[in-house]
């Protein structure tokens, strides 16, 4: 055989093998195995697969707007700005249901979120990212929203008509474990409602928007959430994704100095996110509305008012306004096999969230933060829990171009926690 005929043959034979190398190892720019899909690529625009993304921010704190500002322009993010309202600009006899007692924070915060929603509401977006001024991001955000894209299409890949819960409720995947020093531990009853996340079965691959077709809320930043189950007000089920680099270690999992470790660490293996129906969230850092989503929490909150902002989000989220127009789902019975199941009403809100939170409060150096967590108390650090990559942290470093690789990983697995 003469050398050009091998030389051909050697060609024709590596070329395949270069490709698929290619494809798997350096083509990849995620945080993870999934692949970038058609169908969810538009994760990667200036506003991160929604309409717009608007940010709160009281005309008065441009020191914040500034910040805001730059984090979004070496993001490569547009953001659009909504003036924020001062509790002493809301009359009482504008809010809902008045009583004495309300503080002017709550009624400032109410009033604020609800003309970012009368924003949706009159400019008829398809839907919203609506975010408060003193947030932070990993420099991963696009890459780790497309996973959450395709997790969320799964969770929500079931027709939900005559108050029908998906299919997938019923399905019980083997257990996952914990390992706890040289002692494996299985997960119980949350693994009995956990699946792991798949690139090739799960996600709608028909669905309208990136993240799947009829959700309300996508919960993305907060600062606590409980995993459901089958006693929970709201489905149990999960979808991990598992061996996710841009999770911090369990040690890092704690939103407050005064709040509990997240229960996530103790659950799940190490470096695992979990989308699952928003429960017991709290602050209300970052959250996206769809179209119907945003006309449905303006209904409801024209006439509804009760604390801050936050926990009316998470009654709404969780059916506790349907409950009190007689209207709710049947909450957690047994059927005849002695299993759960949950009996939705069509009306009934559709919102995800994810633990860890994608996007989260920013404590900035210089100063104490007057948000108080579900552990009570005033924090006192700096910093951005949950997020490893900071933008805020690194925002000197994106400003002169530096590569992924010279960013400062403010929690990185050996290294120490923000809350001393």
């Amino acid at each position: 055989m003469s050398p050009y005929r091998r030389a051909f043959m050697a060609i024709c034979v590596l070329a395949p093998l270069f490709y698929i190398y290619w494809r798997r190892f350096a083509a990849s720019d995620g945080p993870n195995i999934f692949e970038i899909r058609p169908d969810t690529k538009d994760a990667f625009n200036s506003t991160l697969g929604f309409s717009k993304i608007l940010v709160i921010n009281l005309p008065w704190r441009t020191d914040r707007r500034d910040a805001m500002s730059l984090a979004g322009s070496v993001s490569n993010l547009t953001l659009t700005w909504i003036d924020g309202v001062s509790g002493d600009q809301v009359l009482d006899k504008i809010v809902p249901g008045s009583e004495t007692g309300h503080s002017a924070g709550a009624k400032g915060s109410w009033r604020s979120h609800m003309n970012a929603l009368q924003a949706v509401v009159a400019e008829n977006l398809e839907s919203a990212l609506i975010m408060e001024d003193d947030v932070d991001w990993d420099v991963r955000l696009k890459s780790q929203l497309r996973t959450f894209a395709l997790a969320s299409r799964a969770w929500l890949r079931e027709p939900k008509s005559s108050g029908r819960r998906p299919e997938s409720l019923n399905f019980t995947p083997p257990l996952h474990s914990v390992k706890r020093g040289s002692e494996v531990v299985g997960m119980g009853a949350l693994g009995r409602s956990t699946i792991q996340l798949s690139t090739v079965a799960g996600a709608d691959t028909k669905a309208h928007n990136v993240y799947g077709d009829g959700w309300d809320v996508l919960w993305l930043g907060h600062c606590g959430a409980d995993l459901p189950d089958e006693q929970s007000p709201v489905p149990p089920l999960k979808i991990t994704i598992p061996g996710d680099e841009t999770v911090p270690a369990p040690k890092h999992l704690k939103p407050h100095p005064f709040s509990l470790q997240d229960k996530l660490g103790d659950e799940y293996p190490p470096h695992t996110r979990v989308v699952h129906a928003a429960n017991k969230n709290v602050c209300t850092l970052a959250y996206a509305v769809s179209r119907q989503g945003a006309r449905k929490l303006l209904l409801d909150f024209v006439v509804n008012f009760e604390s801050q902002w936050d926990l009316m989000l998470q009654k709404w989220c969780e059916g506790g306004y349907d409950v009190e127009r007689e209207s709710s789902r049947t909450g957690p019975e047994l059927d005849s096999d002695g299993k759960t199941t949950y009996e939705r009403r069509e009306a009934t809100p559709v919102c995800l969230t994810v633990q860890p939170p994608l996007i989260s409060h920013r404590y900035a150096k210089g100063g104490a933060s007057d948000i108080q967590s579900q552990g009570g108390g005033y924090a006192k650090g700096t910093g951005t829990p949950y997020i490893r990559l900071s933008v805020q942290e690194n925002l000197q470093r994106l400003t002169a171009g530096v590569p992924e690789s010279q960013i400062v990983d403010q929690l990185p697995d050996n290294g120490k926690t923000i809350w001393k």
